[in-house]
This record gives structure tokens, sequence and C-alpha cells, in this order.
């Protein structure tokens, strides 16, 4: 697998994660062990977000950054990668 498939995959997985850990503090919003996993995983998606936007572009057109150039349009879309 090469290094963009990799990193999306971890994206991927690392947005699941904090989405089921999100559901579960729903019901246990006070789970001190809990909001510490959500948080480790969060600052783990905002670093493999940020590494795959200076490496291959944004994720989302809300990421693009350049006041003065659209971006989002200049490589393939994250869905574009073959799997």
């Amino acid at each position: 697998m090469d290094s963009q498939k990799e990193l999306l995959n971890k994206i991927r997985i690392l947005e699941f994660v904090l989405h089921d850990t999100g559901l579960y503090l729903d019901t246990h919003p006070l789970d001190q062990e809990a909001l510490r996993y959500y948080r480790t995983n969060r600052e783990m998606l905002d670093a493999a977000i940020d590494e795959y936007t200076s490496y291959y572009g944004p994720l989302t057109m809300d990421a693009v950054l350049s006041k003065n150039k659209w971006t989002w349009i200049e490589k393939p879309w994250p869905w574009e990668v073959e799997a």
C-alpha cells in the first residue's frame, strides 16, 4: 500500500474511533479515561490530516488555505485515490 493510501486509511480509522468514542461519551460524559482517549485520538487525527494536506492537498474544500488560488482542484480528490 502506498503512503497516501496508508495515511488516508489512518485518517478514516481515527475518524471512526472519534465517532464511536463520542457516542460512548454521550452516555458517559464524566468518564475521564474516555475523555483522555478522545483527546489523544483527536490530536492524532489532526496531525494526520495536517500531514495529508501538506503532502497531497486538502481532504475537504473547507481546508483550502491559499488566499490567492483555489487549490482544491489541483490534485485528485481524496476519493479518487484508487483502492
